[in-house]
């Protein structure tokens, strides 16, 4: 250990003053991470990841445990960034993007609490009147988005903690962190709207894929221009990447056009087969990259042969209880994301320097995706619950989950429960009006049931 080193690892707390030296080939330093951080990073996570999208998910649903979720969360969130701030043992450099961020996240943290307190105090006359819709919009938008912004640092936070990114790595490892992130969160969606998404997309006219296919759309023309450095000589990861962002914006250009008046199509299922194959053939610097990078292509070619086969095969029209088969398609989407992520040349050469085969490493990072699918659809299924939400009936849905057609605003009204204004907090919106919607749905389903 250097004396630099030994001088911030013998005391409480961390500095910023370090040797530049300490950090030339990495972020963070040799020393273990203690006890301390390894406290903060189970805070942050229990924050981040558990409580705040459970808390929004709450919101969502109207419950009245939201606020007392929220505040737990944010109680929690304020105890991990002061152990942070005590911590000793390892050190990191000082202007990694986990430091930077973190602004972000307290400024949006307190910015939600101080316009959850404000609302709560129901200011509407005179100059409290105009404000309060701009306030509560902000609030909602706000709120949807903690846990993305947590999400986030979370990564972040596990880059920083093993100095990976650094230098040389950098845009190698945004490259997988991005787009990896992007995969998980596609397979997110696509079990959002298979479970309640069919109400929005039949009010707006519009299929699953007619937005897959402008996503893509402009997702390429973003690779197209920005994957390589002007003004430098190509490369064959230049070449690479442009490409990819052709096919995408010309695959996602076809997708829009056959998607159109919410007619279904296969083009963005056919995109992610060919996104997977050239994948597969993507030059790699690590001897191991090879495999984990072909388990990665092979599990995103099922998401999309699965998509297909669902689109084609499996959906029937009239047919409105969901099929197993349809969950494959994001989960394998989710688990290909997660493998994604974990497959970034520093990442491949830890596994080589303390001898973990790729298999056992694969395994690993699968488990992080299953414990991700089944926390995204247990946070569905919660506000399905609280919602009273059917999950069928027997109404033409055109391929996705839909309700009666008097029920369909009612959905579509607690769909959106975080977007209204919680003015009806403290006049019984958590007791007697929750029970009409039960009765309500109670006696739509006894109709239904007569009917069959």
């Amino acid at each position: 250990m250097s004396e630099h080193e030994h001088e911030h690892s013998s005391g409480m707390g961390h500095s910023h003053n370090l040797d530049p030296s300490l950090f030339e080939s990495s972020a963070a330093t040799n020393e273990p991470i203690g006890f301390i951080m390894t406290m903060h990073i189970t805070f942050m996570v229990t924050a981040f990841g558990i409580l705040y999208p459970l808390g929004m998910v709450l919101g969502l649903a109207k419950n009245r445990w939201h606020v007392p979720v929220q505040i737990l969360a944010t109680a929690v969130f304020v105890v991990g960034f002061f152990l942070a701030h005590a911590h000793n043992g390892r050190n990191y450099e000082p202007h990694i993007a986990h430091r930077w961020f973190a602004n972000i996240v307290i400024w949006s943290v307190i910015s939600q609490l101080v316009l959850g307190v404000y609302l709560k105090l129901h200011l509407e006359r005179g100059f409290h009147g105009k404000l309060r819709p701009a306030f509560v919009k902000v609030h909602k938008i706000l709120g949807a988005s903690i846990p993305v912004i947590g999400y986030v640092q979370i990564v972040l936070g596990v880059i920083a903690s093993l100095g990976f990114c650094y230098g040389d790595h950098t845009g190698q490892c945004l490259a997988h962190f991005i787009m990896g992130s992007s995969f998980v969160a596609y397979g997110i969606l696509l079990l959002m709207s298979l479970r309640v998404g069919g109400p929005w997309l039949l009010r707006n006219g519009k299929s699953q894929e007619w937005y897959d296919s402008w996503v893509i759309t402009l997702w390429g023309i973003v690779n197209t221009f920005t994957e390589h450095r002007w003004g430098q000589p190509w490369n064959h990861g230049d070449y690479q990447h442009t490409s990819m962002g052709i096919i995408w914006w010309a695959a996602g250009t076809v997708g829009i056009v056959l998607s159109r008046k919410g007619k279904r199509t296969v083009i963005p299922s056919i995109l992610i087969i060919l996104t997977a194959v050239a994948f597969q053939g993507h030059a790699q610097h690590v001897p191991n990259s090879g495999a984990i990078h072909s388990y990665f292509g092979y599990m995103l070619a099922a998401g999309g042969l699965s998509r297909i086969i669902e689109i084609c095969f499996v959906w029937k029209e009239g047919v409105f209880e969901i099929s197993p088969w349809q969950y494959i398609p994001p989960l394998t989407l989710i688990l290909a994301g997660v493998l994604f992520m974990g497959s970034t040349e520093e990442q491949l050469g830890l596994l080589t320097l303390i001898d973990i085969d790729i298999s056992s490493y694969s395994n690993v990072l699968l488990s992080f995706g299953f414990v991700i699918f089944v926390f995204a659809f247990c946070l569905i299924y919660i506000w399905e619950t609280l919602t009273n939400y059917p999950n069928s009936a027997p109404q033409n849905n055109n391929g996705y989950t839909e309700v009666a057609e008097e029920d369909n605003e009612r959905v579509l009204t607690a769909s959106s429960a975080f977007l209204d204004d919680d003015d009806d907090d403290d006049h019984g919106h958590y007791g007697v009006h929750h029970d009409d919607v039960e009765l309500k749905m109670t006696t739509n389903r006894q109709q239904h049931d007569e009917h069959i």
